[in-house]
């Protein structure tokens, strides 16, 4: 697609966009987010990647008051214009980042902006669950829109309403983004407690989801927590790292939240960083249908005749070999490319 049709392509988008999420009609607002569209697909500060999260509003005021324990650091505030989006990007993406995310609060004449945080621990719910997601609860008292480079130069933008993937290359990608880690996650805490399941479910979304963010490809395996699931697991896939003493995740996230003490909540973040770090080594990360940590840079190998009629790149036929291996319950696979896939027994049968 030609430069100058794909930038009327992606305008048409967000007028359609913003029509369906009842934004005011500023004659700044469409130009200015495309703007950010472009500037996050592929947004760098300092030779580093950078993934804001952003959301536009027109009443900052109403929606701070609907997010428990919010807290928000006002940068500027300006004449309105398309270049202040560019602008409010610039000062605000170094600040994005463990917790924060850009506003950009939207009025006729005038534009601020600035950073927010609604998290009281790391099990509190994504900004993007809380704003625009299954916990949102605005109303009529404001419109709002969440942006965010979703990898390779794709951009989601999700509002109360709509939402739109919008893709700056020529690499098609569905419009379902997040249900194939949604399932993902709903497997990952499958036998945990009932008590945690929810929060358990949302706190490995958001620490995966990130993960899947900054890496360049990735592949995760969930087998069922028993010792002759585990056995089969480790002599068909024994080319990589299995941890002598697995770790157990949910045990950590439920002792930080039922002590909420300063220990637990480190140790809760320490290991929390290490399974992100796992998440983007090479090879497979392995996880429990009960929320511990198996192994990782596990490297999947065919055997007899599962590699046949396989095609596609090196992780895409790992893909596939997991799926036959009838070692998991499910299987996740994202591309360097951002395409993302998800099996689970439920689909062989």
């Amino acid at each position: 697609m030609e430069e100058r049709s794909l930038r009327s392509h992606v305008l048409d988008l967000i007028g359609s966009f913003l029509y369906q999420e009842k934004f005011p009609s500023y004659p700044y607002l469409r130009e200015g987010i495309l703007d950010l569209v472009d500037s996050t697909s592929s947004y760098r500060e300092e030779g580093e990647e950078l993934y804001p999260e952003i959301f536009i509003t027109n009443n900052i005021e109403s929606v701070l008051e609907t997010l428990p324990f919010c807290k928000n650091v006002e940068i500027d505030r300006k004449s309105a214009s398309v270049k202040e989006f560019s602008n409010a990007l610039k000062l605000c993406a170094p600040l994005s980042r463990n917790g924060w995310v850009i506003y950009i609060n939207v009025e006729e004449k005038h534009i601020s902006y600035g950073v927010v945080s609604s998290e009281i621990s790391e099990l509190s719910p994504t900004f993007r669950t809380q704003a625009v997601g299954e916990l949102s609860q605005n109303g009529d008292e404001y419109c709002i829109a969440y942006l965010q480079n979703v990898g390779n130069k794709t951009v989601l933008l999700k509002g109360s309403e709509a939402s739109a993937l919008i893709c700056l290359t020529l690499n098609s990608r569905g419009s379902a983004h997040g249900l194939e880690l949604r399932s993902l996650c709903s497997f990952i805490t499958r036998d945990v407690n009932k008590q945690y399941k929810d929060i358990s479910a949302s706190y490995f979304e958001k620490l995966i989801g990130n993960a899947l963010i900054i890496g360049h490809g990735n592949l995760i395996g969930v087998v069922k927590d028993d010792m002759q699931n585990l056995s089969t697991l480790k002599a068909r896939h024994s080319d990589g790292i299995y941890l002598r003493n697995p770790i157990d995740m949910y045990e950590l996230l439920t002792v930080s939240e039922e002590e909420k003490t300063r220990e637990a909540c480190t140790s809760n973040r320490l290991y929390s960083s290490l399974l992100e770090s796992m998440l983007n080594h090479d090879g497979m990360t392995v996880l429990t249908t009960s929320g511990k940590v198996l192994g990782y840079h596990v490297f999947v190998k065919p055997q007899g005749g599962e590699e046949n009629d396989l095609v596609g790149g090196a992780r895409t036929r790992a893909f596939e070999i997991m799926k036959r291996s009838q070692c998991f319950e499910c299987c996740f696979y994202k591309s360097q490319d951002g395409n993302e896939k998800f099996w689970s027994v439920s689909d062989a049968q």
